[in-house]
């Protein structure tokens, strides 16, 4: 899925979180999307998939999640940061996912397994008692059961153990087979070692602005950045901008 930002801007009262935003990014691409706490990374990626108004135009092959966020919303999958606190069990919570998704119950129990989570063995639980990384676990299942056209994940690894972590990157993998061919992966995430091996483009969020856009050897190769480490510093050599 090709996703297209036109001057996304957003505000949060007085404080503007995004400044006029431009970027596109090819269906295909494997983006790490990077930067300092506060620099508007996954206020950019709830507003790309429509879940927060913003200025600007957000399309997604063409078409705006906000216009059209029926038909958009089905090739979508997202991972959030922070797991909603849900009263529901998790079977609650997995029959309403495959009712609105139209999933096999069997592809999310296979996806939570190869994350080394069992569902029958939690499916009696309301998801709010589960542990972080349980409930990031499930989250992660749902999303790759559903082999969307546009994954979108937010800090995924923060509360996986690293064999899990090792899994999630396996899964992810181009040749893996979990997602569709063609398929856009958006990576949110300040562990840069983790990313390297996992994207092919990186897209840094400084002071909500694109301070780098450009192949993912670039932004490697460069000296450590002050996006990432949340500091001032060198920026990275000049990079051509994408799109």
């Amino acid at each position: 899925m090709r996703i297209e930002l036109r001057q996304v801007a957003k505000r949060f009262g007085r404080t503007r979180v995004l400044k006029g935003i431009d970027l596109v990014i090819p269906p295909g691409r494997r983006v790490a999307l990077v930067g300092p706490n506060g620099s508007g990374k996954s206020t950019l990626l709830r507003a790309v998939i429509g879940l927060l108004d913003c200025t600007g135009q957000v399309l997604l092959d063409g078409r705006s999640p906000y216009e059209n966020r029926v038909e958009v919303v089905r090739q979508l999958a997202y991972v959030p940061q922070v797991a909603p606190q849900l009263s529901a069990t998790v079977a609650e919570v997995l029959g309403l996912v495959t009712l609105t998704r139209g999933l096999e119950p069997s592809a999310i129990a296979d996806a939570a397994r190869q994350l080394e989570l069992d569902v029958a063995e939690v499916k009696r639980r309301p998801f709010r008692n589960l542990s972080g990384g349980m409930k990031q676990k499930l989250l992660i299942a749902i999303a790759l059961a559903a082999r969307p056209s546009l994954l979108l994940m937010d800090e995924p690894t923060a509360s996986l153990d690293a064999r899990a972590r090792d899994r999630l990157f396996a899964l992810c993998e181009p040749g893996a087979g979990v997602l569709p061919g063609g398929a856009t992966l958006l990576l949110c995430s300040h562990r840069l070692e983790e990313l390297r091996q996992l994207v092919d483009h990186v897209v840094a969020l400084e002071d909500g602005k694109v301070a780098f856009d450009g192949p993912a050897r670039g932004f490697f190769g460069a000296p450590a950045l002050s996006v990432i480490e949340g500091q001032r510093g060198s920026s990275p050599p000049p990079e051509p901008r994408h799109g």
